[in-house]
């Protein structure tokens, strides 16, 4: 009973039972060497060379230096579940670790880097549909790879048409509009008029801006 017992977990036998294999505790493994495949035919492609193998690297654990957190989720989980969890957690790389990579690398975005920490004052050209709409002059504080720029200490320039309500009687030019404008109309250019504000801080958005220049004032 036992010689026909070793034969089937004998992996080499002919009458080797792989399901009894799998529940015995006493198999001998021909080779500790062997690698695993996932089916027969890469098993057969493999020593003509069409299919090359590559040996399995080995995971590393907790390569951030991180220390895993232990949660307790006993009042969550089952009685056959684990009550406690260990999770590894990434470092999050925020806006202001980017941008710091950024000013080390080369390229346009790290002259705007160079800007915003040698906190030169920028003159950042805006874009309309079809025209170059204004620009905006002030400190640049932070921006991402996407050219969204969050600025400071700005003053807005701009062009608009000039916008008349129609009167039943008289000319809207000639009356005073009694509700203060947060802008200032500077001059006006054929139905145009040029505006001017300040604002405290701004966000620029990276799909609207044209050009990027430093203030030679």
């Amino acid at each position: 009973m036992s010689s026909s017992t070793d034969e089937e977990l004998d992996m080499l036998s002919p009458s080797f039972n792989p399901i009894k294999a799998l529940y015995a505790k006493n198999v001998q493994v021909p080779s500790t060497t062997a690698q695993p495949l996932d089916n027969i035919s890469k098993f057969e492609l493999a020593p003509s060379g069409e299919v090359l193998i590559k040996p399995e690297r080995p995971r590393r654990y907790n390569e951030y230096n991180v220390e895993p957190i232990k949660r307790d989720l006993s009042a969550v989980a089952g009685t056959s579940q684990v009550s406690l969890v260990q999770r590894i957690i990434k470092q999050r790389r925020t806006v202001l670790a980017r941008m710091s990579e950024i000013g080390k690398s080369r390229g346009p975005l790290s002259r705007i880097a160079l800007f915003c920490y040698a906190k030169k004052r920028v003159k950042v050209y805006i874009r309309s549909a079809v025209s170059v709409r204004g620009h905006c002059e002030g400190y640049i504080i932070a921006f991402d790879k996407h050219w969204n720029l969050v600025m400071d200490d700005v003053n807005e320039v701009w062009t608009r048409k000039n916008k008349y309500k129609s009167l039943a009687i008289g000319d809207a030019k000639s009356l005073d509009d009694p509700v203060e404008k947060p802008y200032e109309v500077i001059k006006r250019i054929r139905g145009h008029q040029v505006c001017r504000r300040h604002v405290p801080r701004i966000l620029v958005r990276g799909e609207q801006i044209v050009l990027v220049a430093k203030c030679l004032i």
